[in-house]
């Protein structure tokens, strides 16, 4: 057993065996009946062209329709290793991401390094700032040190649906319903001095993904 990993109950290897063959299929249904539509990825691509990887933000809530609609396209996810970090691990990889163990509570460090490493070798990563458990909306330090340390740049992601369920999670996780108009708007790069308080930085990321949320929600809405 990998050091941090937990042992899974059989109940759990199940449930986790199941899911893991089963959501890739739903989701791929799903996914091809919303009209979904990206604005502003040239922001991101403006990155790549400096030969630097992209450090995507959102929050954990609007997860689930950016797992279908950038799939396939090798970006590198931090997962858990608990149960649901499981079931989302095999998700992921089976819609064409990469995946790194580790959490924000257990593994942390080498979760954080191993993502790093991904990074310096070139890949774009996804964070959830105030993943895996929040609180919704706050944003934790992880982020900015992937960012920061990789040379990468920050590009927060906003995203909408015109018609959506939203669950009584802790994040109120986002289900757009099938056949929904979906938007995913990317920020411009936020860059700052690495001495720049932590206070400062996650305002200004908060405030961007404030703001993409809503713009994302006016284009489903038009």
């Amino acid at each position: 057993m990998s050091p941090g990993r937990p042992r899974l109950s059989v109940g759990d290897r199940i449930l986790v065996g199941f899911a893991g063959r089963i959501g890739p299929v739903l989701l791929r249904l799903l996914g091809a009946s919303w009209r979904a539509t990206e604005i502003h990825f040239e922001r991101a691509d403006r990155v790549h062209e400096l030969g630097r990887p992209v450090v995507f933000a959102f929050w954990h809530g609007v997860l689930l329709p950016l797992e279908y609609i950038c799939r396939g396209r090798n970006i590198q996810v931090l997962s858990s290793w608990h149960r649901d970090g499981e079931i989302s691990a095999r998700l992921m990889t089976a819609l064409g991401y990469g995946v790194v163990r580790g959490s924000s509570t257990r593994g942390s460090a080498r979760g954080l390094l191993r993502m790093l490493a991904r990074a310096v070798e070139g890949f774009d990563l996804a964070v959830t700032p105030d993943g895996p458990t929040g609180p919704a909306g706050s944003v934790k330090r992880g982020v900015f040190y992937l960012a920061e340390k990789s040379g990468g740049a920050l590009v927060p992601v906003g995203v909408g649906a015109a018609r959506a369920k939203r669950l009584s999670s802790w994040d109120g996780f986002m289900v757009p319903l099938p056949f929904s108009r979906v938007a995913v708007v990317y920020g411009e790069p936020l860059e700052w001095d690495e001495s720049l308080p932590f206070e400062e930085k996650a305002t200004l990321l908060e405030a961007a993904l404030g703001r993409l949320n809503r713009e994302a929600a006016e284009a489903v809405a038009r």
